[in-house]
């Protein structure tokens, strides 16, 4: 039994070397196989290239080049050559924005939904598309004759393409709408245009028109949305009267441009330029407390004055252009560049800066008692008492280096009540103040006062 046993468990060892033989004889097989092959392919080379220098490296071998040279210039003068070096390529390409031509009788519709440009997509021969591409003879085309009031769905055309391109447009279609066109009149306004091309010195007048209304075809749900006409009138360096022909633009009620047809299409227009300005003197208004007791002695002005330039309406309310400064960081005398901030209306000032010399010096205080208390601005015509009668003066304290407090007297300070925002009965107003030199602060004792205002 146990000699059985051990014959049973010996056969699978057997069988499995049996079957490592097998694969190795087959590699084996293999391996020899493509050794075969790659021979055969070395030895057919080798008979080609030894073939290929017979026909070459012979006495006969400028004759045989000289028969290659011939057949292939007729390989490629005969275009023969195309079946085996070329085929027909075809490519892709793409036109944008090309304008929109329409044919319609538009002094009689007006025309609204079609699109003003649109796109190409080109498929053909690379050569053809590039010809096209350059010579740029073609044109979109809508054509409406014939069509008559209402909503209608339209092709659009590809025109004077090469017929060996295929085109396709995007869009193809369009939605458009006709609507007959009426006719009526509106008022023209105006305005300037390029006005930051002119010299700001000078002032332009209102123009004047050769007719001061003009005719606008459109269909009635178009002219009901028309805001204004207008005439623009370019101001492009101009440094005197002139008059020219401004082109007319009708605007719809939210300022938009609208395409309507305006009889004439522009207008003949005059200005009047002048040249208004006034000198007025610069100003400095220090702003804050110097730090160390110390104030401001004196400034002194590269520009005293500058010429402002403006309406004369303007300028009659501007007597000076005040500058403010801030000196909570002085600490000593210095030198100071400040920008001119121009008033409302003013276009243009002779200059945009000043320098100033600041010098500074000790601080001293110095009170001024008993002076008068006015009012301005009573625009309403109002009348008013004091609850306390004692309050008519008011004490005011000086503070600024010696020189400039010593030279300040009563006749120098105004103490007020500004009117404009006062309102009738009993009620507590604020005291204001103003004096005549910038360099000296000047503070109220009491700020307030009781007053009853009557009719």
């Amino acid at each position: 039994m146990a000699r059985q046993r051990v014959q049973k468990q010996s056969k699978p060892q057997e069988d499995k070397l049996e079957l490592a033989k097998a694969i190795a004889s087959q590699g084996q097989r293999v391996a020899r196989t493509y050794e075969s092959i790659e021979n055969t392919v070395i030895r057919i080379i080798r008979w080609f290239s030894t073939a290929f220098d017979k026909v070459l490296f012979n006495r006969f071998s400028k004759s045989v080049a000289l028969v290659l040279a011939i057949l292939m210039y007729v390989f490629i003068n005969y275009n023969l050559g195309e079946l085996f070096f070329e085929s027909q390529i075809t490519a892709g390409g793409k036109i944008n924005n090309i304008p929109v031509t329409v044919i319609a009788n538009d002094e009689v519709y007006e025309i609204s939904g079609l699109p003003t440009q649109v796109n190409a997509l080109l498929v053909g021969e690379y050569a053809d598309i590039q010809l096209v591409t350059n010579q740029k003879a073609y044109s979109v085309v809508a054509d409406l004759t014939g069509l008559v009031e209402g909503t209608h769905e339209v092709n659009l055309s590809a025109k004077d393409f090469s017929s060996r391109v295929d085109v396709v447009l995007q869009p193809s279609t369009a939605v458009v709408t006709i609507k007959k066109k009426i006719s009526q009149q509106f008022n023209v306004g105006y305005d300037f245009v390029n006005t930051d091309k002119m010299n700001q010195e000078f002032e332009l007048g209102i123009p004047t028109f050769e007719t001061t209304e003009v005719i606008i075809r459109a269909s009635q749900s178009t002219i009901e949305k028309i805001g204004n006409v207008k005439a623009l009138i370019d101001v492009t360096g101009v440094d005197a009267s002139f008059s020219q022909d401004a082109i007319l633009v009708a605007y719809d009620q939210q300022g938009n441009r609208m395409d309507v047809d305006i009889i004439p299409s522009s207008i003949y227009a005059t200005v009047v330029v002048t040249n208004p300005n006034k000198s007025v003197s610069v100003v400095i208004i220090p702003q804050g407390e110097i730090p160390n007791g110390k104030a401001i002695e004196s400034i002194a002005l590269d520009q005293q004055a500058v010429t402002l330039y403006a309406s004369e309406s303007i300028l009659q309310t501007i007597d000076s252009i005040q500058i403010p400064i801030n000196v909570t960081t002085l600490t000593s005398d210095t030198v100071q560049v400040a920008e001119i901030n121009l008033p409302s209306g003013v276009r243009k000032s002779s200059v945009t800066r000043v320098s100033m010399n600041i010098k500074l010096g000790d601080a001293v205080t110095r009170t001024i008692e008993n002076l008068p208390i006015d009012y301005r601005n009573n625009v309403n015509g109002y009348q008013f008492t004091l609850v306390n009668p004692l309050e008519a003066y008011a004490n005011v304290d000086l503070f600024g280096t010696q020189s400039n407090v010593d030279s300040i007297t009563a006749d120098d300070i105004s103490i007020y009540i500004d009117m404009k925002d006062v309102g009738l009965g009993e009620q507590t107003v604020t005291l204001y103040i103003t004096g005549t030199n910038n360099l000296v602060r000047y503070t109220i004792q009491k700020q307030t006062i009781d007053i009853i205002v009557t009719k």
